[in-house]
């Protein structure tokens, strides 16, 4: 093309081909208001020049974009960046792309406009609360959407979760069969499914073996180290402290572990801690975190596999998907009774 080394244009297509701009797009756009003959000329001249559609002209042939919108908060934490990289490679697998949408730090109004845009073929939402309009608003657009790792209970969309509740009963009962009857809960404020699974199926199990949480045993905090590290500086200087804590994600964990080091308590031979998530840092030597196993590949696999579902039958059958999530035993628990 004239040897400047850019790829062709429509307006260089046109002049080769002898027609308008205007005819070139109805060609790659597959508009019935072409004649064959001049169709004919034109895709000649597109695979003489080696010209490849962009992906605008693509969508407007097609109706697919060949893209799928991300919505994540917190994209730094060890889980979430775990979640976010499997969802990444497994787009690209089935020769889908992937854009990100940090939500945490955009307006609602500016989330709403990227939706209202139809820029995707489909939504996967990771972080869904109970008064985010998030969900709703993906739906209402009518872009086939799905719920990944965080669910809402009654809500007609497609959902993949961890079975949370089994896990952290699991977690529960763990702990009561190895003696400890002194047991502390790090917890957050329950904003959706996930964190109120995790506290109701701790509690479940401890109630049932006839073990309360003491209420100077329990702390509801947020969600980051620091958080954890308060957590532990509270509950293992007090006059009687648990000889195990349990919280709902493996970051607040990294910082109790860190916050009992700090103290000079050890683990686990003074107190035993158990998180949720079994991130990649949990096997690390420097934590060796006993962790309930979040599914992160199955979840995602499952939740791609019913978003393009989706996308080829959007009146198909809602479904929702609950994988177990199983206790993953490590050195921050010793595998022996309390006596």
């Amino acid at each position: 093309m004239g040897g400047t080394g850019r790829p062709p244009t429509s307006r260089d297509l046109a002049r080769l081909a002898g027609v308008s701009q205007a005819t070139v797009s109805r060609v790659l756009t597959n508009s019935p208001r072409v004649s064959p003959d001049t169709r004919a000329r034109v895709l000649q001249v597109l695979k003489d020049a080696n010209y490849t559609p962009n992906a605008l002209a693509r969508a407007m042939k097609t109706g697919r974009t060949d893209t799928i919108g991300v919505f994540m908060t917190r994209v730094t934490s060890p889980f979430h960046a775990a979640l976010l990289d499997e969802i990444g490679r497994l787009l690209s697998e089935v020769g889908l792309h992937m854009i990100l949408w940090n939500i945490e730090h955009d307006p609602e109004e500016t989330v709403s406009e990227v939706i209202q845009q139809r820029l995707v073929d489909g939504f996967i939402l990771t972080s869904a609360t109970y008064d985010s309009k998030l969900h709703s608003m993906a739906m209402a657009s009518g872009t086939p959407t799905v719920l990944l790792h965080r669910g809402i209970d009654g809500l007609d969309c497609d959902q993949v979760v961890g079975d949370n509740w089994q896990g952290a009963f699991d977690a529960g009962r763990y702990l009561v069969e190895a003696g400890h009857r002194d047991i502390g809960l790090v917890t957050l404020e329950h904003t959706g499914n996930t964190s109120r699974d995790r506290d109701l199926g701790f509690r479940a199990a401890l109630a049932e073996a006839g073990v309360p949480i003491k209420e100077r045993n329990e702390i509801s905090t947020g969600v980051s180290h620091d958080h954890g590290h308060a957590a532990a500086v509270q509950l293992l200087s007090a006059e009687q402290p648990p000889t195990a804590i349990y919280t709902v994600t493996d970051l607040l964990a990294f910082g109790l572990l860190d916050g009992a080091r700090a103290q000079g308590v050890k683990v686990p031979e003074d107190v035993w801690v158990i998180g949720f998530d079994n991130t990649d840092l949990a096997s690390w030597e420097a934590f060796d975190l006993t962790s309930v196993n979040q599914p992160i590949h199955a979840i995602v696999e499952q939740g791609i596999d019913l978003l393009r579902r989706r996308i080829g039958d959007p009146a198909a059958e809602t479904t929702i998907i609950n994988l177990p999530c199983q206790l993953v035993v490590r050195g921050s628990t010793a595998n022996t009774v309390i006596g």
